[in-house]
């Protein structure tokens, strides 16, 4: 059953540039989105290693289901930020 409205129902509205804050037990965590990107479910795996990369260090990726069909998400957002330096 899908019923929407979760915490990354708008991740696809941010921008390069927006301010992301990740909360912690040990403070707040500031980063710069970097970019925005669409992939559709069948091309989302031939990306695999660009989106989760682990060489650059700070770097936050969040990833979401979109395009709701009544059956299945036919696509994913994915949002690449960067730590904000002196953090």
């Amino acid at each position: 059953m899908h019923l929407g409205g979760g915490v990354f129902d708008d991740l696809e509205k941010l921008r390069a540039r927006d301010d992301v804050r990740v909360r912690t037990p040990n403070g707040v965590l500031r980063y710069t989105v970097s970019g925005v990107t669409i992939f559709r479910k069948a091309s989302l795996a031939k990306h695999a290693r660009r989106v989760f990369s682990q060489i650059a260090p700070g770097r936050l990726v969040l990833i979401t289901c979109e395009d709701w069909n009544g059956y299945i998400y036919l696509s994913n957002t994915v949002v690449f930020a960067d730590l904000n330096k002196g953090q």
